[in-house]
């Protein structure tokens, strides 16, 4: 059974479609035969990879690192994939002048600060999460399809995220109070670092609530093997705790089980059945399970993933 059912072909509005899972599961696949599905629809989709080692220009056989690219021989589909020097000159663009602002609000410091924060864990996925919803909020695209980090980073920083801002508001207004520098503050720099205290809070506020908008889906993508399948219900447990709908489970690289008959590769079918088995169990009626056979050849360029989109959307 494909996975057509669980998208609508009529999308209104930005729809954003999140694949998860942990490394090397072959997220990337999914991810780039979905988006060319849609695009193929006549939705103009955007494909977005955010995973620390990227294959997505691999993939396409085409250099998407610098920016938005028009994937060739695809209409309609637009692809990034976001490297670290890209996120950070991006970051420092957007957040610098406030960061600095804020914290020399409270210490005398010099703006290579700013570089020191802009190297913090986390930071490419934090400015990942608002660029995405730059773009979702502008409805420049019918389709956002997403590469996640593996193993759920991005869902750990969200709820991190929520908690540091709402921190750092309470403390930072509980400081000036105490200190009585507010008027001086806003008399030195002609503005309240409180106010771009809470534009931050009101932005993962908006992102959590993009994340949980009835257009976002999540796709977690899984292998038949111990440590696959209990990621799965780890991933699937913590999208669920940040709102977020998951609305199908892939099953990558299922042996088929005619194939051979040597006692190796009946050993691996035999392991790989417990698993499906269990995924089975758990996943088939909610929310939906999808066999993804291994394939004989790697999936490299628009022809290789035109095939892997006709297993997931086979009806």
């Amino acid at each position: 059974m494909g996975i057509g059912e669980s998208f609508s072909d009529s999308v209104h509005g930005s729809k954003i479609i999140m694949f998860c899972g942990k490394g090397g599961v072959g997220k990337t696949t999914c991810s780039a035969a979905t988006a060319v599905h849609f695009a193929d629809k006549g939705l103009k989709t955007l494909l977005l990879s955010s995973d620390p080692s990227p294959s997505l220009s691999d993939i396409l056989e085409m250099d998407v690192s610098r920016t938005i690219t028009e994937v060739e021989n695809v209409k309609n589909l637009y692809a990034f994939e976001l490297d670290y020097d890209t996120v950070l000159k991006m970051w420092k663009e957007r957040f610098g002048d406030e960061v600095y602002e804020v914290v020399s609000s409270f210490l005398p410091v010099g703006e290579e600060i700013i570089d020191y924060i802009a190297g913090a864990p986390g930071i490419d996925e934090e400015f990942l999460l608002s660029y995405i919803l730059d773009i979702y909020e502008k409805r420049s695209y019918d389709v956002i399809v997403w590469d996640t980090a593996p193993a759920g980073g991005t869902l750990q920083l969200l709820k991190l995220e929520e908690k540091v801002y709402k921190h750092l508001g309470e403390a930072a207004r509980l400081y000036l109070r105490v200190k009585g520098v507010l008027k001086k503050i806003k008399r030195k720099r002609g503005g309240n670092p409180l106010d771009i205290i809470n534009d931050w809070r009101e932005l993962s506020e908006r992102t959590l609530n993009m994340l949980k908008d009835e257009n976002t889906e999540a796709i977690v993508v899984t292998i038949p093997e111990a440590l696959g399948v209990y990621q799965t219900g780890r991933i699937i447990k913590e999208l669920g705790s940040v709102g977020i709908r998951v609305s199908r489970v892939i099953v990558n690289y299922v042996l088929p089980e005619d194939l051979c008959d040597c006692d190796f590769y009946r050993e691996r079918v035999k392991m790989q059945k417990k698993y499906i088995d269990l995924l089975k169990k758990q996943y088939y009626k909610e929310p939906g399970l999808t066999i993804l056979p291994l394939l004989p050849h790697e999936v490299k360029g628009i022809d290789a993933i035109r095939k892997v989109e006709s297993l997931l959307f086979e009806t």
